[in-house]
């Protein structure tokens, strides 16, 4: 697509998979990565101009979880056609959801011809359909999406982490990641920008940026209620810290990173 077309407003969350070209720093195999893309987004979005897309295509609709999610944009000879993509995919799509399947005059074989006002429209689409997302869900272990959410919040509380300690937190609360899944769900998070890591001496810390800490929160209970006070134990961490620092190089090197990359006013 064209990217030269302008973003709609507020719409910072807007990821493209292509933008992961070092994603096998993070994974083994393409189809995991993109499950894992897929399941930490509120709307997956395939636009179906390339044998690759129909492979997308296919790899999300048989997931149930994911399929919730989709959004495909199609052209619309391409919706006309009577196809196995037509009737095995999209009829069952806006089935269920009319607005799964959006229908345009882009045409991918004349790319050089589409205009950016095409591109744009696309887009505001898809954002309008995103703000009325309920993106609120309870917390379900089985799904690898929210346990990397979990990953996220813990590295949140506790504000910069080894990946070591990061194991041990999860571990702790019943969620045993492979040394792979862990540092899949780092890299995943990092490339989403809800993360960012920096080495010092020895240790690479992981640590969450002040402006995006609003972005996940894991502390609300079924019936709206807090289960605790991240603020409060922000406050607590960086106490101990500070305390720890006096004497340990590991802590004191915590609080230098505090200092430039997270520390916000109380």
């Amino acid at each position: 697509m064209n990217l030269s077309a302008k973003m709609p407003a507020k719409s910072e969350g807007f990821t493209l998979a292509e933008n992961f070209k070092d994603w096998q720093n993070g994974y083994n195999n393409l189809a995991d990565f993109e499950k894992d893309i897929a399941a930490i987004s509120s709307v997956i979005v395939v636009i179906l101009e390339s044998a690759g897309s129909l492979a997308e295509l296919g790899l999300f609709f048989a997931n149930d979880a994911l399929r919730q999610k989709m959004i495909v944009v199609v052209h619309s000879q391409h919706h006309l056609n009577e196809s196995f993509i037509k009737f095995g995919i999209l009829k069952p799509l806006e089935a269920d959801k009319e607005e799964s399947v959006l229908v345009y005059e882009i045409d991918s074989d004349n790319i050089d011809d589409v205009e950016e006002s095409e591109v744009e429209d696309i887009l505001e689409e898809v954002w309008g359909i995103s703000e009325k997302i309920d993106k609120t869900s309870l917390f379900d272990t089985s799904n690898h999406g929210h346990s990397i959410f979990l990953t996220f919040q813990i590295i949140d509380l506790f504000t910069i982490l080894t990946k070591s300690e990061i194991e041990n937190y999860l571990s702790s609360l019943g969620v045993h990641f492979t040394k792979r899944q862990l540092q899949s769900a780092l890299y995943i998070l990092t490339k989403f920008k809800l993360l960012k890591q920096e080495k010092r001496s020895s240790q690479t810390f992981y640590f969450v940026p002040p402006e995006i800490s609003d972005r996940v929160d894991l502390a609300f209970r079924k019936d709206g209620n807090r289960r605790y006070d991240s603020r409060a134990i922000k406050l607590e961490v960086l106490e101990y810290y500070r305390a720890e620092g006096t004497s340990n190089r590991s802590f004191k090197n915590r609080m230098n990173l505090w200092g430039r990359h997270v520390e916000v006013s109380p």
